[in-house]
């Protein structure tokens, strides 16, 4: 497909409207190396940015704050978001297709309502249509406009049945990749395995009204010297349903726990849609530290079938238990060999006969069913429990989601709710226990704002599979304001009418506007900024090491970066995601010839924060990783920027620290993890739920330098008077032969350390001298002159420090070259850094410019190059 027709088709609008980028965001590790710094690891998910058009040392032109901030005390009035003072008065009047404008505070209204309390001249109703809407003028796109009516009536805002779930960062729970979804890889043995077992023995025991809520829907399965007997609590267990599988062995001989499926069968009245089970979640009580939990334990989230007008019904899930014996533990620990051995063993474990004279070698395995009555666990229509559901989002596609109510939620109570949309290639958490939140930051802090926090703090939590993925139908489509952008604001409609949502305006009788705030990093860092720019319903939101351009981001100046870039599609493949089709050729063309097409950077075009940000409201907190090799600490400034610089006078403010996708070498504190999600909690305190100031006292800017120390400064690094002065180098240059690999910047090692730099052998080398008391924070540059012939279309440049022989921030910035035999001239800002000056660690600085990076390997690029007159400055700031 043309790249005119596919523009026309999918990104049309946000292309000819400048929304720079979109991404696909991907599955990437922040972790601490193991050796004498002994920081610990924890997994992140990964995301895309790129760097602003705009000139990156200058200062921004902000224009002056038209409104107050909006604090507690004047909510009311700051949540009125009318339309922009460049609006003509033809498109107030005549709105685009499916504009839902109010004069005063935005409501988005049903069409179906016959609710007469409503002014007719309050709201401005325009049924959806086809066509998108058209620009309303050259800065700010009118894509305010998408927010749908509901496809259906909604329910009574009282009366209705309700509940919501969050978490921030999805750990790919098992469950959500066992739905029924066709398309997502199932094993069929074991799916087969357990409808023949669940037609034998759970429904008719469940129609028959044989199901006690506190028991299986079967008797205890035993094979050999393996037993497993599982119940379930007969009452909710702070909204949650847990139970147990009690399964023992014999002694010495280790368990494996699987789910492997699940149905509600004729018991709820729409065939075989599925809950979702946890394995090993609920916590052992009395606490320890660290934390832990209970093996054997689940946690059930129900399909809420009732909410669409059907019966709780009883509901069964299936799962796996699986000896693990000494004979199994040595083979799949032979490397490859293993890789091999473990789905044979697996496959032997599940047949017939078979699998019981193997057992004594390869142990026994047996499949148990867990059936749950919901009605008699939550007899009243308002109980607050934990639940999923499948949202329809505007297109039809099923957008998969699980509730979970604040903790000590009573019974037609209601509470603020926070959202969270996970990282590329990872499902919505849920586990309702989970701690693991805004992973995506230092390895001491992947415990922060998950789930259980998060509800302990006040907050309903909603967690959603993105579409194209999982269980969630549709087509992945990189965070695109027209598809996961209104799949959003379908997941906001569901919260306000099929919760126990607190509203920003209890008066309006159609629950449209809950109080909502958004978390998550990575694909579900910059979906907040989608999100919110285009729904002006969402609150405040907290995008973690998320990007600004996917274009600059995984194609900075036309250079790919093919670790990054192959690493998250690879994760988009193992698991089963639906894709764009220009994403792998992207990939494909990427990796093999350095270049992807016109038209897949319209893909990258037509997604993402970019241009939307000039209309974005909501008060954001950008955090970025001073190690993030796929979105640079750039992506963080240049939405930072777009914010600052819109006619909203929007609050935001940026943390750097030691964390995001890439491979954290420096010292990390316990402080960090503590900063992140003290100001994460205040920022939705004050302007999610309305109430305290503890966010306007949070610093503009805060960052951690590479000895793990704290800053923090009234102005960003771009601003004028952040910096007091420049220090400089230069070198005489010399030849650079340009080879793949050999000498190059070649990593930190690890799969996810491929994107990240390495000290090169085969370099020019700039000394930069390092006064005391003196800090670089920002974007060092670059000038040399060159001449050269070869294939190569970049070299690459990076800041050493010379005191540990690390690059600074593991990150590398391709520098583009056209080797023709002509004198040519280069000047470039290379990636930003943070480095304070260490009195008890002499060598200063140096600049290297290099021949390859791991980065952005191209096995294509040859040549030579003489590079000469090389003179590098870097923003000084006095470290205080």
């Amino acid at each position: 497909m043309g790249a005119s027709r596919y523009v026309g088709r999918v990104g049309g609008l946000a292309v000819a409207l400048g929304v720079g980028a979109a991404m696909f965001s991907g599955s990437g590790l922040a972790w601490a190396d193991n050796g004498s710094r002994g920081a610990d690891s924890a997994a992140a998910n990964a995301t895309e940015s790129s760097a602003s058009p705009t000139a990156r040392n200058q200062p921004s032109a902000r224009r002056a704050n038209p409104g107050a901030s909006r604090g507690a005390a004047n909510r009311s009035n700051d949540r009125a978001r009318t339309a922009s003072p460049q609006l003509s008065a033809s498109s107030v009047t005549a709105p685009a297709a499916g504009v839902v404008r109010r004069s005063a505070a935005l409501a988005v209204v049903d069409p179906e309502s016959t609710t007469d309390s409503v002014a007719a001249d309050d709201f401005t109703v325009v049924p959806p249509a086809v066509e998108l809407p058209e620009p309303t003028g050259p800065d700010i796109p009118d894509i305010r406009v998408h927010i749908d009516p509901m496809p259906d009536p909604l329910p009574e805002p009282v009366e209705a049945y309700e509940v919501t779930a969050f978490l921030t960062e999805a750990d790919n729970d098992v469950s959500d990749g066992a739905d029924t979804d066709p398309l997502v890889p199932a094993d069929p043995l074991a799916s087969g395995e357990l409808l023949a077992f669940v037609r034998r023995n759970t429904l008719g025991a469940a129609s028959s009204n044989a199901v006690a809520p506190q028991v299986t829907s079967s008797a205890s399965v035993t094979s050999g010297s393996l037993t497993v007997a599982p119940t379930v609590n007969p009452t909710l267990v702070d909204g949650i349903i847990q139970g147990r599988l009690n399964a023992s062995t014999s002694p010495g001989v280790t368990l494996a726990y699987s789910f492997i499926g699940g149905t509600c069968g004729s018991n709820c009245g729409l065939g075989d849609i599925n809950g979702k089970i946890s394995l090993g979640t609920v916590p052992v009580i009395p606490a320890t530290l660290p934390p832990t939990t209970d093996p054997q334990s689940f946690t059930i989230l129900p399909y809420a079938n009732w909410l669409d007008g059907g019966t709780k019904g009883i509901q069964t899930f299936g799962v796996r238990v699986t000896e693990v014996t000494g004979f199994d533990t040595f083979v799949t620990g032979i490397p490859l060999v293993g890789m091999l051995a473990s789905p044979v063993i697996g496959l032997l474990q599940k047949l017939p006969l078979i699998s019981d004279l193997l057992a004594p070698i390869i142990g026994a395995s047996v499949v148990v069913t867990v059936s749950v009555d919901v009605a008699a666990l939550a007899p009243a229509a308002n109980t607050p429990i934990g639940f999923t559901y499948t949202v329809t989002s505007f297109d039809g596609a099923g957008i998969s989601t699980n509730f979970f109510p604040a903790s000590g939620l009573t019974a037609g109570a209601k509470a603020a709710t926070v959202i969270n949309m996970p990282g590329l290639a990872s499902a919505g958490l849920s586990n309702p226990y989970s701690t693991c939140g805004i992973c995506g930051g230092t390895p001491k802090t992947a415990e922060t704002l998950g789930v259980k926090p998060l509800r302990d703090e006040g907050y309903n939590v909603v967690t959603v599979t993105p579409r194209g993925e999982f269980n969630s139908g549709g087509i992945l489509q990189l965070d695109n304001p027209f598809f996961e952008g209104r799949d959003v604001s379908a997941v906001v409609d569901f919260i306000a009418a099929k919760t126990p949502a607190e509203l920003n305006d209890p008066l309006v009788p159609i629950p449209r506007d809950p109080k909502v705030g958004m978390v998550g990093g990575s694909y579900g860092g910059g979906i907040q900024m989608t999100a919110a720019a285009t729904d002006p319903r969402i609150d405040a939101i907290v995008p973690d090491i998320a990007w600004h351009s996917l274009n600059s981001s995984l194609y900075p100046d036309n250079t790919f970066k093919t670790a990054y870039g192959s690493l998250l599609y690879l994760s988009l493949l193992t698991t089963g995601a639906r894709v764009n089709n220009q994403i792998p050729r992207a990939i494909l063309t990427g990796d093999l010839l350095g270049f992807i097409t016109e038209t897949a950077q319209a893909v990258l075009a037509s997604s993402g924060p970019t241009a939307l940000l000039n209309q974005l409201q909501a008060p954001t907190l950008l955090t970025q990783g001073v190690v993030d090799v796929l979105f640079p600490l750039r992506e963080s400034l240049d939405n930072a920027q777009a914010i600052l610089g819109n006619i909203y006078g929007t609050i935001a403010k940026v943390i750097w620290f030691c964390g995001g996708h890439g491979v954290c070498l420096d010292p990390v504190t316990e402080d960090e993890g503590a900063l992140l999600k003290e100001n994460a909690l205040a920022w939705l305190e004050q302007y999610v739920k309305g109430t305290g100031a503890a966010a306007t006292a949070i610093p503009k800017f805060q960052f951690y330098d590479q000895l793990g120390d704290y800053y923090y400064s009234d102005l960003l690094p771009y601003e004028a008077g952040f910096n007091d002065s420049v220090i400089d180098g230069e070198s005489d240059g010399g030849r650079l032969p340009i080879v793949p690999i050999l000498g190059g910047s070649n990593g930190t090692g690890g799969l996810y350390g491929l994107g990240g730099g390495a000290q090169a052998s085969n370099a020019i080398n700039v000394p930069i001298t390092v006064g005391a008391g003196t800090q670089v924070v920002g974007a060092p540059k670059v000038t040399f002159d060159y001449q050269g012939i070869g294939t190569t279309r970049a070299v690459y440049a990076q800041v050493i420090n010379n005191a540990t022989g690390q690059v600074l921030g593991n990150v590398v910035t391709p520098l583009p070259v056209t080797l023709d035999g002509k004198q040519r001239t280069l000047t470039m800002d290379l990636s930003d850094i943070v480095y304070t000056y260490d009195p008890k660690a002499l060598g200063g600085l140096t600049v290297q410019i290099t021949s390859s990076a791991t980065a952005f390997e191209n096995f294509t690029s040859f040549g030579l190059m003489n590079i000469s007159n090389v003179k590098v400055t870097m923003p000084n700031r006095a470290a205080a």
